[in-house]
């Protein structure tokens, strides 16, 4: 699941502490949904999950927006069953299950998705049952927060750094890799001047 665990704080002499689970860790916060589709609607989603997962432009469409980490749909038709004595899960309708993690609260979150790609937020979650399409995104956020689901885990490397920040870090990286890459052979002043070329092309990231 999309969520987080995180170590709680341990008294003096104890060395095993309970999880803490939770939607958020740092700057970042997981989302997780878990809805009922209209059975006849299951074809129609599964060929459009096909497309933006293997289509350019529908990837780059969800992408625009910079702060997102993670972004995952899938349609469940069946839970697992790991056999006796456990009983088995019969699902009424097939599930839209959605999992994403992100820079900021959730609820900006929703709100960009509400207001710049209404169209599409229709289109997927719309099959579903009693689905407030937007705009306006007060409804959507009150159906989201019936609909989603806390506990387990999701891991964060960088848990204060926003995609912004880490593609940053890139960027200087790849930079500072070509100056190293050729600085070899170069007398001071040629140095110096490359150097400051390099300082020139990634200070917006720094």
């Amino acid at each position: 699941m999309a969520v987080r665990v995180e170590t709680a704080d341990v008294p003096n002499g104890s060395t095993n502490a309970a999880p803490v689970p939770g939607n958020s860790h740092g700057r970042h916060t997981a989302l997780t949904l878990f809805s009922p589709i209209r059975k006849r609607w299951t074809p129609v989603l599964r060929v459009a999950m096909w497309f933006g997962k293997w289509t350019p432009v529908a990837q780059n469409h969800i992408l625009q927006f910079n702060f997102i980490h993670f972004v995952r749909w899938a349609v469940v038709r069946k839970l697992p069953y790991n056999g006796p004595p456990q009983e088995r899960d019969v699902l009424n309708y097939p599930y839209l299950f959605f999992e994403s993690n992100f820079d900021g609260p959730w609820r900006q979150y929703i709100d960009a998705f509400a207001y710049c790609i209404p169209g599409d937020i229709r289109f997927v979650w719309g099959r579903g049952i009693a689905f407030p399409g937007p705009p306006p995104a007060e409804p959507l956020k009150r159906w989201i927060a019936e609909n989603s689901m806390e506990g387990g885990t999701f891991y964060s490397a960088y848990p204060e750094a926003s995609t912004r920040a880490v593609l940053s870090a890139l960027a200087v990286r790849d930079g500072l890799r070509k100056l190293v890459a050729n600085a070899d052979g170069l007398d001071a002043d040629a140095f110096k001047a490359r150097y400051e070329q390099f300082l020139t092309e990634v200070q917006v990231h720094l």
